[in-house]
Order: C-alpha cells, then structure tokens, then sequence
C-alpha cells in the first residue's frame, strides 16, 4: 500500500464510519468489484478505527469526560451504599451501558455460532442497506421528541442498544440506526445525537480489541510507518468533519440524502450479486 492508497483508506474510513452509509457494507461491495487487493491489513485496520475513536472522543471531549467522572463517582456511591441515579449525568451513563449490552451479547453469540459468513454476503448488504434507506427518510418525521438525559426512559437506552446489536449486519448502518432509534424513543435531537455518537466509543474500542487480538495472533505487522501515519490522520480529520456535518444536518431535515444514496448503494449491490456487474 502507497501513501496515496493510505489517504483515500483513511478519508474512506473516517466518512464511512459515522455517516448513516455502513462502512462495512461499503467495504463489502468494493471488495466485491476490486478483490481483496483494494483492501487494508491488519495493522492498518486496527490504526484507522482508533483513529475514529479519537475523532469521537474530540469532538464530545466533555461528555466522555464527565461520564468518565460520574462512572468513578457512581463506583464509590455504591460502595458507600448511596447509589443515586437520580443525577442527569448518571441517568446518561446508565443509558450507555444498557444500551452497549445488546451490541455485546450479539457479537458474542456471532463467534460463538460462526455466523461471521452472514456478515460477508452481497445479498445481506443490499437488503440491509434498504432498510438503512427507510430509516434515513424517517429520521426527518421523527423531530417531536423532548426527552434529555435528565428524564429519558430507560427502555429508550435498551431500543437503541437493540438497533446497534442489528446494524453488526452489513449495509445496515450503526450511527444511522442509533440516531433514527433515539428519535423513535423521544429523544430530542441534540440528545438523540450525543448519545449515538457516545455509544459508539464502546462499539469502535470493542471492534479494535477484536482486531487488535487477530493482530497478535497473525503478526501482520508490515506497514511503512509514514502511511500510517498519513492514513491516521486522514481518519482522524475526515471522522471530526462527519460527525460534525451529521450534527449541523439533523438540524436541517436533510437525512433524506442519505436515503437516496443507500438505495442506489443497495441496486449496486444487488446488480454485483447476481453478477449483471463484475
């Protein structure tokens, strides 16, 4: 891999991966047209998603840093015998930790069954990108929600965890299903958003252990460092501007392009299937 394939690896990832697109129904269909060879290794998969970790943890830098603060207060609340989940604060770090167990239990149950060949297949990603569609065009209705992290329902927490669980399927997107399930539940906007792009710290720090495991065991250490660091920073800025544009487009009404897009990705995909394109 040069320096240019780096970039465009890093510019790809960083867009793809909180747009409402599916980065990994993306990387499905372009495995499908290109071969194995347009991909990336180990190594610089595990440097790419850290990279959108980063991205989220800047761009909500005081949210990470008061749940982080409120889980350790909560800690010692219990300990103490005092637990008070009454606080906005901890209501907020309850919801992420209710709604990151669906996303566990589904991936663990994937290894468990070997169903990660489910998870490779054109036909899975077409379909799930419809469905992505769907909930691209709803998430402009659903603009009546008040809840906050001061009075959201816990069962909102769980809704969203499911939809997380789900989007594990290629083509149907994670910030997508996130976002269009808190809005479902009652969250406002604002909040709707914070806490999709909260959840997903969890969802990218597990994917990267995962990687980071298979890593160890393959030593599938070759890369130059310069393009690791060219494809970084890449990730890096184009996750800050993705995340950055969704907060400014849920304002607008204007998911419905994401919808278009996600329909014309799934014909692509069901075109590459049947083998009309190859």
């Amino acid at each position: 891999m040069n320096w240019l394939q780096s970039l465009l690896a890093g510019v790809i990832q960083g867009l793809t991966e909180f747009l409402p697109i599916s980065s990994s129904g993306h990387l499905i269909i372009f495995g499908a047209l290109f071969g194995e060879g347009g991909g990336t290794n180990l190594t610089f998969a595990v440097f790419l998603h850290l990279a959108t970790l980063l991205s989220v943890i800047i761009v909500f830098y005081k949210d990470v840093w008061l749940l982080i603060r409120e889980f350790f207060s909560a800690l010692i609340d219990f300990i103490r015998g005092k637990p008070n989940f009454k606080k906005p604060e901890r209501r907020f770090l309850l919801m992420v930790i209710f709604a990151t167990i669906p996303a566990l239990l589904i991936g663990i149950s994937i290894k468990l069954l070997k169903l990660e060949a489910m998870l490779e297949n054109i036909f899975v990603v077409a379909a799930m990108l419809i469905i992505t569609a769907i909930f691209m065009f709803c998430v402009d209705k659903l603009n009546k929600g008040s809840f906050t992290e001061a009075n959201a329902p816990y069962k909102t927490s769980l809704l969203v965890g499911a939809l997380q669980a789900i989007a594990i399927l290629p083509g149907l997107s994670r910030s997508g299903s996130t976002i269009f399930g808190g809005l479902l539940g009652g969250l406002n906007k604002e909040f709707a958003i914070r806490f999709a792009f909260i959840l997903s710290i969890p969802a990218i720090l597990g994917a990267s252990l995962v990687e980071l495991r298979e890593l160890v065991k393959s030593a599938d250490l070759e890369i130059i460092p310069v393009n690791l660091i060219i494809g970084f920073t890449a990730a890096l800025i184009c996750g800050i501007i993705s995340i950055k544009f969704i907060k400014m487009l849920i304002k607008s009404n204007r998911f419905y392009i994401f919808g278009y897009y996600c329909l014309l990705a799934s014909a692509l995909a069901f075109l590459i299937g049947f083998g009309i394109i190859n």
